[in-house]
C-alpha cells in the first residue's frame, strides 16, 4: 500500500462520515463505487444509494448526528484487494421531554476497495457493532461551555448552511451554486 492509497482512503472515510452528518448525499455517496454492496449488521443490506434512502428518513428525526472513524488499518487480502478496518463512533441524539437521549455505537466498518476513474472507493462494506450505549442529558446542560454575549456563535448544521460550507465552497457546495445563482 503507498502512501496516496492510505491518504484516499481516509479521505473517502471521513468524507462519508461528513456527508451523512451534514445530509449531503453527494458528499456521502463519494466514497462509494456505483455498485458497492453493503452489508450494516442486520440493519440494512443492498446497495449504498438505498442505504442514504434508508438512513435519511431515521437520521432527519434526530437532534443531531456525529460519525467519527479512527484507527484505519488497512492491508492487502490474498488476492491483491486492498481491505480496510475502521473503528466508528456514532452518536444519534433525540429529544425526550426535557432531556437528550443520546445513544453511542461502536462498530467497525470492512471495506473492500477498488480503483475508479483513478480513485479509490469502497466496492464491499461490512459493518460489525460491537456496542451500543446510551446516556440521558438534561437539554440545559447540553453545552460543555456557556456562550459568551459578545461573541459570535458558530451553531452546528445538519445540512449546507453548516459553517464548514462557507470556508470549503463560499457559501455552499459548487454544484449547489449553480442552482443558487440569480437567473
Amino acid at each position: 500500500m503507498t502512501a496516496e492509497e492510505r491518504n484516499q482512503i481516509e479521505q473517502a472515510l471521513t468524507a462519508y462520515c461528513r456527508g451523512v452528518d451534514r445530509f449531503d448525499r453527494v458528499v456521502a455517496l463519494s466514497a462509494f463505487a456505483p455498485a458497492a454492496a453493503l452489508n450494516y449488521g442486520g440493519i440494512y443490506v443492498g446497495d449504498a444509494p438505498g442505504f442514504m434512502d434508508w438512513v435519511w428518513p431515521f437520521h432527519e428525526k434526530l437532534e443531531l448526528n456525529v460519525h467519527r472513524v479512527a484507527n484505519v488499518f488497512i492491508d492487502r487480502n490474498p488476492s491483491g484487494d486492498l481491505i480496510s478496518e475502521s473503528y466508528v463512533t456514532s452518536l444519534l441524539r433525540r429529544r425526550d421531554g426535557g432531556s437528550y437521549v443520546d445513544r453511542v455505537g461502536y462498530g467497525r466498518y470492512i471495506d473492500r476497495w477498488v480503483s475508479i476513474d483513478n480513485r479509490l472507493a469502497i466496492a464491499e462494506r461490512e459493518y460489525v457493532n460491537d456496542l451500543v450505549t446510551e446516556m440521558k442529558t438534561p437539554a440545559d446542560a447540553a453545552r460543555a461551555v456557556a456562550p459568551a454575549s459578545e461573541v459570535l456563535s458558530l451553531e452546528a448544521g445538519r445540512d449546507q448552511n453548516d459553517a464548514s460550507y462557507r470556508l470549503l465552497w463560499g457559501t455552499t457546495r459548487p454544484e449547489l451554486a449553480a442552482q443558487e445563482a440569480p437567473a
